[in-house]
């Protein structure tokens, strides 16, 4: 029964994030001659890969991290208008059998453009999914998911590399700290385990690591104030 609830939560975010960057797409397409005189919209769809330090889970027994390093997956999506950028990000670790994670946050920040680079200065806030802690095969977990707001934030750069200006690549450090604390526990049973034994863990910590991001990005610039609009066919040219 967990595994389809976690898979039903987990399509459940990728359909509402997939929904936002349609939508707008959808704005910026429709909205072109409009935009031409406003402010410089775009729109980037990255996927990255994560390693990833984590101090999120310690054993209560010994204060040290139950896993000390994993690897995620992600999706980011960010908004700009000028050089304000809003968004939103969905990562993860999957857990088939126990210490799974899932991440979903909102991001805002500034991301100034210099030539072919775009930098990135983000923070970030959402929840954080802990499945399973401790778990595996022949374990009992006492809770099978633990949710935690966090904080967070995130610094990169990111690299336009086709001609169209349509292929990035990029990285991000990023950080993040949970709000707050709990404690579950998992019992070892099942065969060949002759005496249960339950371990204690305190979710709630730190996580850092460097993301490697390759995606899409679709821009619609703002026309120079210098450049006269185009006069409709019949009209006389505005000077």
């Amino acid at each position: 029964m967990a595994w389809p609830l976690y898979c039903h939560a987990n399509m459940k975010i990728v359909h509402h994030l997939a929904a936002a960057v349609a939508l707008t797409a959808a704005t910026l397409a429709a909205g072109g001659a409009q935009a031409a005189d406003g402010p410089a919209l775009g729109i980037s769809v990255d996927g990255y890969l994560a390693p990833t330090w984590d101090h999120s889970v310690q054993v209560q027994e010994t204060g040290e991290p139950e896993r000390g390093s994993r690897s995620k997956l992600g999706v980011a999506t960010l908004v700009n208008i000028d050089e304000l950028a809003l968004g939103g990000v969905v990562d993860g670790a999957p857990g088939i059998v126990g210490e799974g994670r899932l991440t979903v946050g909102g991001l805002v920040g500034w991301q100034p453009r210099v030539g072919t680079h775009r930098y990135q200065l983000l923070g970030e806030v959402g929840q954080e999914r802990f499945s399973d802690v401790g778990g595996s095969m022949l374990s009992t977990p006492s809770v099978h998911e633990t949710w935690l707001d966090y904080v967070g934030a995130r610094v990169g750069v990111s690299e336009t590399l086709s001609r169209d200006g349509h292929f990035v690549l990029g990285a991000w450090f990023f950080v993040r700290k949970d709000l707050g604390e709990t404690t579950v526990s998992n019992t070892g049973t099942g065969p060949g385990v002759a005496d249960s034994t339950t371990t204690s863990y305190v979710v709630g910590g730190y996580t850092a690591g460097v993301a490697f991001r390759i995606g899409l990005r679709f821009d619609q610039e703002k026309r120079p104030a210098s450049e006269p609009a185009e006069a409709a066919p019949g009209e006389p040219r505005r000077s």
